[in-house]
């Protein structure tokens, strides 16, 4: 099998984790296409430069998993003007509460409780794995469209582009027959982006009330929340083959994507 050649980067002022998903090869040796599907953090704040090299790309279709709350602490995503704009929206990290009403809800002398000794990785390990299990709507939703003719090129985001996106990426990888490999090559990715997502996290938490204590709190305890580890990605796969027993059947069953559907995304994605 041809190795993953990761595509070359596009770089943008204030859109942080964008890549394309291109160059991944699949177990028959076709290649993921570039310039077809790409993946980032949220638009709200891109430039009008931003704007300008998100026109070039020709995109047909934006994915936004972010909830009402990221939308109201981040801002509505800013639109090349040819995409259309679908909204699959979903819960941000720890268990089935928004993160950013824990973090505010929680005064400073408690963030160690909350999150320390391991508790907030734990959280993501959860997370991902209700990922798989509970958020399956919006990820059938997300490749159903992929899979019509006038989907592509598209783009898929979350807040930081890591976890909800993270998983939609692979979702994509192994429908389209990548291996487990490539699948996790590509999530860890986004670890490439970890300053500037940091940055624009610390930015937004300076915008939403924080106390100085608070974001001093953030910033020794929340590593967990602002990477992706193998053991997140390990939670997802053990969630498949829990509910199951394989990729293929939770495709079917737990996704209700089609034999057909599935080779529409193969003849829209692949060369």
């Amino acid at each position: 099998m041809p190795p993953f050649r990761d595509s070359p980067s596009l770089e943008f002022d204030a859109i942080a984790n964008f890549r394309d998903m291109g160059g991944h090869t699949t177990r028959d040796g076709a290649r993921v296409a570039v310039g077809r599907l790409f993946r980032s953090g949220h638009l709200a704040h891109a430039t009008s430069a931003d704007l300008s090299r998100l026109a070039e790309l020709d995109l047909r279709k934006i994915f936004d998993f972010r909830n009402l709350a990221d939308i109201e602490a981040e801002g509505s995503d800013r639109l090349p003007g040819s995409a259309e704009h679908t909204r699959l929206p979903m819960p941000d990290p720890a268990k089935d509460e928004d993160l950013r009403t824990i973090i505010q809800g929680t005064k400073p002398e408690g963030l160690q409780k909350v999150f320390g000794d391991g508790k907030a990785a734990a959280m993501m390990v959860q997370f991902a794995a209700t990922l798989v299990r509970d958020r399956r709507e919006p990820y059938r939703q997300f490749l159903a469209e992929l899979a019509t003719s006038n989907s592509l090129p598209a783009l898929f985001h979350c807040s930081a582009g890591k976890d909800r996106a993270g998983w939609a990426g692979s979702l994509v990888l192994l429908t389209l027959g990548a291996d487990a490999d490539q699948v996790v090559q590509q999530y860890l990715l986004s670890n490439r982006a970890m300053d500037a997502l940091r940055e624009r996290i610390e930015s937004d938490d300076r915008d939403s009330g924080l106390t100085e204590k608070q974001r001093q709190a953030w910033g020794s305890l929340m590593l967990p929340f602002l990477e992706v580890r193998r053991e997140y990605i390990a939670a997802s796969f053990k969630a498949i083959q829990e509910g199951w027993g394989s990729f293929d059947r939770y495709l079917m069953e737990g996704l209700g994507i089609t034999q057909e559907q599935r080779e529409q995304l193969r003849q829209g994605l692949l060369e």
